[in-house]
């Protein structure tokens, strides 16, 4: 990791640093993250327990657990997800890559539970981009 990674949740109340090094990135396309995101999948950077240091909004954090194994932390205020933890992979979050001040800090490097991909996922960057939304 070259810089320092911040992160926050929509409405601010929640803000947290980054202090160590980025295990890994992937894009989970799993039933769990596309529920809990609200999108079709979600994007986690995988650090260790003792490298999220939250600066701000500790109590404003709230918990759901998503299952027996996994608990998944969020803004109370916004419902922004932030992290979550997993029996599977202990010592270590899973946080929400969206949840970065700057995302494009990190790159995914691969793609997990690929069974439940959207069978468009994989043509989006073929779509017309527009920078802005489009006038009609």
């Amino acid at each position: 990791m070259l810089e320092k990674i911040t992160g926050s949740c929509l409405c601010g109340a929640v803000q947290y640093i980054v202090n160590g090094a980025i295990k890994a990135v992937a894009n989970c396309h799993c039933n769990v993250c596309q529920k809990t995101t609200g999108g079709v999948f979600g994007t986690i950077a995988v650090i260790g327990e003792n490298d999220l240091e939250v600066i701000a909004g500790q109590d404003n954090l709230t918990t759901y657990q998503v299952s027996e194994k996994a608990i998944k932390y969020f803004c109370r205020t916004c419902g922004t997800p932030i992290f979550n933890l997993h029996k599977r992979y202990p010592g270590n979050y899973m946080t929400q890559v969206g949840s970065f001040d700057d995302p494009s800090l990190v790159t995914p490097a691969i793609n997990i539970f690929c069974e439940n991909m959207m069978p468009w996922v994989k043509s989006i960057a073929d779509l017309k981009c527009f920078e802005r939304e489009p006038i009609k």
